[in-house]
C-alpha cells in the first residue's frame, strides 16, 4: 500500500517548559507545511511541553499555558490541513496520576480524535508513570478518505527487551492490524544513542510489513540537560523501505509524498554521527540555560583537546576560552601541545602557573596536620582543585560555563579529582569510553572542521600515554588497568550488567584485573553522584538511569560463581 497523502512531520527542537515558544514553532512549521502542500501534519510527542517535562508537569501554570497553547493550535486548523499534536490531557479516572500522555487530532477547528499512550516506559532514564495514567485504548480516526491509527513513542516497543526482559505485555500494534489502517503514526521522543537511528528503521519497518500500511515516525530533535533527540524521523512504505526521512540532529519540516522516493537522508558514519550529536548537546545545553561562553582547562591530553574540538565546532572557535594550568611537574610538551591544539582550532588561550597557589595550600594543610609532609594523594587532589578554582573563577568572570572533559572510563573508576578536574557543567564526553574518544580525535583529523586546514589533534597528543600529570612520571596506566582493558570491562559490566565469570570469558581481561575495574567502579560511586552530567549516548550512562547506592556492600557482585 502506497503512502495514501502528502504527510508532514515537525521534527522541531522544544525548550522543556516553554509552551509558549514550543506552540509557535509548530505553528511556522506548520504554515509552511502547508505551502508544501501537506494533507496532514505530525507533531513528536509532548510536543508543546518538550520532552523530558520531569517535575514541571506537577505546576498548574505549565500545564494551563498548555491547553491554551492547544486552544491556538486548534484555530489554526480551520483553514489547514488536520493535525496530530503531543501533549498532556487530564486522566478520565479517580486513582493513578492525573495525567496522560496523548495526541490530539485537530480537523477543520474541531477536535476529531485524541489518544493515550498505552505503555508507559519506567526504566532507565524513563519514569513516566511517576506521571502518567495509561492509555487503554486504540485510536483510528478518519482523515478524508484514509484511516489513520496512533501510537507514541513506547506502544511501538512494546516487545523491546531492557536489562535482559520484556517490560509489557500489551501489543497497541495489534489493534490496527485488526483495523486495516491506510496509515500508523508514531509521535516520539526517542533519545539517541549510539547506532539507534538505524535500529528504529528496522523496527518501524517490520510494524509496516505487519500492517501492510505506511509508517510515520515523528521524532524531537535536541539536547535537553544530558538527554540528546536525534530527530531522525522518517515515513516508510508498507514494505518498510524508506519514502523519505530527516537529517539527524536538525529542527526541520519533513515532507513525504505518495510516489516520492528519493528524498531520504544519507546516514553518516557512528562517529560522525557521535560527533555532531555531542555538539548538539553542548549547542542546546548553553542556549537553553542563557550562556555563550565555555571554559575548558586544556592540558594536552586527549579528553580535553576532543572536548575543545567539539566545543569549537559546535558554538563557534571565539567563544571557545581555552587555558592551560602548569605545575612544577608538568612537562614542557604538554604545554606546548596544548597551545598547538587552541591553535589549530583558533579558540581563545591563556596560561596560568599553578605551583605558587599550590604551595600555599599545602602548606596550610601541613599546618594542622600531623606529620612533616602532606599524603601524595593530597599534593595530587590539591593540584586539581586549585585548577578547578581557577577555571571556575575565570568562567564566573566571563558568565561563562566549564565543559568536563573527562570520559566514561574515568567516571567508571573514579580516575578524577571531585572539585578538581570533575568541575563544570556538563561533561560532553561523559559517556565516551577512552577509546571513543580516540575515535572522534582521528575524526576530526579526517573531516576538519570548516574554519581551519590543519588537523586539530597534533599527532603528539594522539601518540601520548594518557596521564593526569600530577605525580612526576605519572601515567592511567599505573593506576588502572590499560584501556583497552578498562573499556571493555566497563561496557560489560556497565552496559551489559554482567557478572565477573562473564567478563573474563568475554573479554581478553583476566579475573584480577576485571576485579580492580570492578572494585573502583563501586568504590567511586560517591563521585559520581557529585560530578556534572554526562551528555548521554550508550544504552547505559551514568545518569537518572544508573541509580546505585553509595553506602552499600558490592561484596557480592566480586564473589567468583
Amino acid at each position: 500500500m502506497p503512502l495514501p497523502m502528502e504527510v508532514a512531520i515537525v521534527q522541531h527542537n522544544p525548550m522543556v517548559g516553554d509552551v509558549s515558544g514550543n506552540c509557535t514553532q509548530i505553528i511556522e512549521a506548520y504554515r509552511q507545511a502547508t505551502d508544501a502542500g501537506a494533507k496532514l501534519v505530525v507533531t513528536p510527542e509532548l510536543a508543546l511541553f518538550g520532552y523530558p517535562p520531569r517535575d514541571l508537569l506537577h505546576r498548574r501554570r505549565v500545564r494551563d499555558a498548555e491547553q491554551t497553547a492547544l486552544d491556538d493550535l486548534r484555530r489554526v486548523t480551520e483553514e489547514g490541513p488536520p493535525l496530530i499534536v503531543g501533549h498532556t490531557a487530564s486522566a478520565n479516572q479517580t486513582s493513578g496520576p492525573p495525567l496522560t500522555n496523548s495526541a490530539t487530532v485537530f480537523d477543520n477547528g474541531e477536535v476529531t480524535g485524541q489518544y493515550s499512550k498505552r505503555l508507559l516506559p519506567t526504566y532507565d532514564i524513563f519514569d513516566e508513570h511517576r506521571y502518567f495514567s495509561r492509555g487503554t485504548e486504540p485510536e483510528v480516526v478518519h482523515i478524508k478518505d484514509t484511516t489513520v491509527g496512533i501510537t507514541i513513542c513506547e506502544d511501538a516497543w512494546y516487545d523491546h527487551e531492557v536489562t535482559g526482559q520484556r517490560r509489557h505485555q500489551t501489543d497497541p500494534i495489534a489493534p490496527y492490524e485488526d483495523e486495516e489502517v491506510d496509515l500508523l503514526v508514531n509521535l516520539s521522543a526517542s533519545p539517541y544513542r549510539v547506532n539507534k537511528p538505524s535500529s528504529r528503521q528496522e523496527r518501524f519497518g517490520r510494524h509496516a510489513e505487519r500492517i501492510d500500511a505506511p509508517v510515520v515516525f515523528a521524532n524531537q530533535v535536541g539536547g535537553n540537560d544530558d538527554i540528546l533527540f536525534d530527530g531522525t524521523s522518517f515515513i516508510l512504505d508498507a514494505d518498510g523501505s524508506p519514502i523519505v526521512s530527516a537529517t539527524s540532529g536538525e529542527p526541520r519540516v519533513l515532507i513525504g509524498q505518495p510516489k516520492n522516493n528519493s528524498a531520504t537522508a544519507s546516514i553518516p558514519s557512528e562517529t560522525t554521527q557521535l560527533r555532531r550529536m555531542l555538539e548538539l548537546g553542548i549547542r542546546d545545553y548553553l542556549d537553553k540555560t542563557g550562556f555563550d561562553d565555555v571554559i575548558i582547562g586544556i592540558s594536552g591530553g586527549i579528553d580535553s583537546s576532543v572536548a575543545a574540538a567539539l566545543a569549537a565546532e559546535a558554538i563557534g572557535p571565539a567563544h571557545v576560552h581555552g587555558i592551560t594550568l602548569p605545575s612544577a611537574i608538568t612537562a614542557e610538551s604538554s604545554r606546548t601541545d596544548a597551545e598547538r591544539v587552541a591553535q589549530n582550532l583558533g579558540i581563545q588561550f591563556n596560561e596560568i602557573g599553578i605551583e605558587q597557589l599550590s604551595k600555599s595550600l599545602l602548606d596550610a594543610i601541613n599546618g594542622i596536620t600531623p606529620g612533616d609532609d602532606t599524603r601524595g594523594i593530597t599534593r595530587e587532589n590539591v593540584q586539581a582543585r586549585v585548577r578547578g578554582l581557577l577555571l571556575m573563577g575565570v568562567a564566573n568572570d566571563l558568565n561563562a560555563l566549564v565543559l568536563t572533559p573527562d570520559n566514561k572510563s574515568e567516571a567508571a573508576v573514579g580516575y578524577c579529582t571531585l572539585y578538581g578536574d570533575a568541575v563544570g557543567a556538563i561533561a560532553p564526553l561523559g559517556d565516551c569510553t577512552k577509546r571513543r574518544v580516540y575515535a572522534l580525535a582521528e575524526d576530526f583529523n579526517t573531516d576538519l572542521p570548516t574554519w581551519t586546514d590543519s588537523a586539530p589533534i597534533p599527532s603528539s597528543v594522539l601518540e601520548k600515554a594518557p596521564t593526569a600529570e600530577l605525580a612526576e612520571g605519572q601515567i592511567d596506566a599505573d593506576d588502572i588497568p590499560p584501556y583497552e582493558v578498562t573499556d571493555a570491562v566497563v561496557k560489560q559490566y556497565v552496559g551489559n550488567k554482567h557478572n565477573l565469570d562473564q567478563i573474563v570469558q568475554e573479554t581478553t581481561a583476566t579475573k584480577q584485573q576485571v576485579k580492580t575495574v570492578i572494585e573502583h567502579i563501586t568504590r567511586s560511586e560517591f563521585k559520581r553522584h557529585q560530578t556534572p552530567p554526562a551528555l548521554r549516548v550508550t544504552t547505559k550512562a551514568f545518569d537518572s538511569g544508573w541509580r546505585y547506592p553509595i553506602a552499600a556492600s558490592y561484596a557480592e557482585i566480586l564473589t567468583d560463581s
